[in-house]
């Protein structure tokens, strides 16, 4: 455990899901591009995003116990292959519903992926890293962000469509190669997954059951909710257009402002890492404070007088960048509360929160935008469907996304909190006995 061998098994699985996020994020700075392409106005171009987005967000729970039956290098080799497809329809589409026909087959692929990669490193890593590596694992991810917004984008005004996209599947069918020679679920000889002193049902489906029930899933599940959907909203669909449309500023800027989202993804997942291995009892503290941080800093680039400053759009990246790694938390709720032999449908759990608020977050953005249009125009105003005014208002959509994240993370604390009472005998894991230690000095 934690060999050589461990850290290059990880790497492709890492570089599986980079290839993932490539994907993923792909269309974020072709929002402009494909509008002129299938000829259609915000609200239905929205779809592309947010079928996606709804895909990867049905098929988690699917793809968690799937990934507990048949292991991750099945599911991540899977993941790629549909991918690759997924990217070879959306570059030779000429209208909007074969694109989405593609964008649906690279969710259903995403869909496999980051959390077959977590349970991978599970399988491969032992102690008090396996706490950091799903931050490495998601720092790893931001590249893909980063290869998306820079060359990417590049090669999209440099090569047009077709060509831009299609290489796309050629980077998802090398990584399928990969995998299939290079990952493994576990060592050799490895005895089967412990279950530590947990009962589990026989059956997926009661055993799914028991995962939803736990009050340390819920609080992994509105973790992601809260801190991932205005990240996504923003780098993988309307950031670009707001930035480009809506602010005027050129696209080499705009992608200069999302690679600072990137980077500072890559700069502050370990070191969130860190403090949720080192702290693990404040990690629902540092949740709720980068919820607040995100609702303080939209609320001041909203509400600023004319257009926002360089600066607080700068401030605003920086925020995004953190909030990220942040929805990752959750998952260290997930492996925390749950089982090994069940993590994968606990990890399932989770990811379809962020993912769900985000497929809810993207088309309704599209719909206040045209709302806002109409409504304008029919007031005799000269707007264009993506100036800033009608940004300002469509964006206003998060807070209810942020507000009630934040609300059903105190709900799930405090029953999380009240089941470790009056479970505070039972040991899962290192964080669970910590815990225990905890309650019992506070009632000394």
């Amino acid at each position: 455990m934690n060999s050589a061998r461990s850290w290059v098994v990880w790497g492709v699985g890492a570089l599986a899901y980079i290839a993932a996020i490539l994907h993923r994020s792909s269309l974020g700075v072709a929002v402009p591009d494909a509008a002129e392409r299938f000829e259609v106005q915000a609200a239905l171009l929205s779809t592309l995003g947010a079928v996606q987005l709804a895909v990867y967000a049905v098929m988690q729970i699917p793809v968690g116990v799937l990934l507990d039956r048949y292991g991750p290098r099945v599911l991540i080799a899977s993941g790629a292959a549909i991918m690759a497809a997924g990217q070879l329809v959306v570059a030779l589409a000429e209208d909007l519903p074969v694109a989405v026909a593609g964008r649906v087959l690279v969710g259903l692929g995403d869909a496999a992926t980051f959390i077959s990669v977590i349970r991978l490193q599970a399988g491969w890593f032992r102690g008090p890293i396996v706490a950091q590596m799903s931050q490495w694992t998601a720092t790893a991810g931001q590249l893909g962000q980063l290869l998306s917004v820079v060359p990417f984008a590049w090669l999209l005004h440099q090569v047009g469509w077709t060509l831009s996209f299609g290489s796309l599947a050629i980077v998802g069918a090398v990584a399928l190669v990969l995998v299939l020679v290079l990952v493994f679920d576990s060592p050799k000889g490895e005895p089967p997954l412990a279950t530590g002193s947990i009962e589990l049902p026989q059956g997926w489906w009661p055993r799914l059951l028991s995962t939803l029930r736990r009050p340390g899933t819920q609080l992994g599940l509105w973790t992601h909710f809260a801190l991932l959907a205005t990240p996504n909203m923003f780098m993988l669909f309307w950031g670009y257009p707001m930035l480009v449309e809506g602010l005027g500023y050129e696209r080499t800027a705009a992608a200069g402002l999302l690679s600072i989202t990137v980077v500072t993804g890559m700069v502050v997942g370990p070191i969130i890492g860190i403090a949720t291995a080192r702290f693990p009892l404040r990690r629902s503290n540092l949740v709720l404070a980068i919820v607040g941080l995100l609702v303080i800093t939209w609320a001041l680039v909203l509400a600023w007088p004319d257009r926002p400053p360089a600066w607080l759009l700068v401030v605003l990246v920086v925020v995004l960048g953190i909030a990220g790694p942040g929805s990752t938390v959750g998952f260290d709720f997930a492996r925390t509360f749950n089982p090994l032999r069940t993590l994968g449908a606990a990890n399932g759990v989770v990811n379809v929160g962020g993912f769900a608020a985000s497929f809810a977050m993207m088309p309704v953005v599209g719909l206040v935008l045209d709302l806002v249009h109409h409504a304008r125009l029919d007031a005799g105003e000269q707007a264009a469907l993506y100036d800033w005014a009608g940004f300002r208002i469509a964006l206003c959509v998060q807070f209810v996304v942020l507000v009630l994240g934040a609300v059903m993370i105190l709900r799930a604390r405090r029953r999380t909190r009240l089941q470790l009472r009056e479970e505070e005998g039972i040991e899962v894991g290192p964080v669970w006995r910590a815990i225990a230690r905890w309650l019992r000095d506070r009632r000394a």
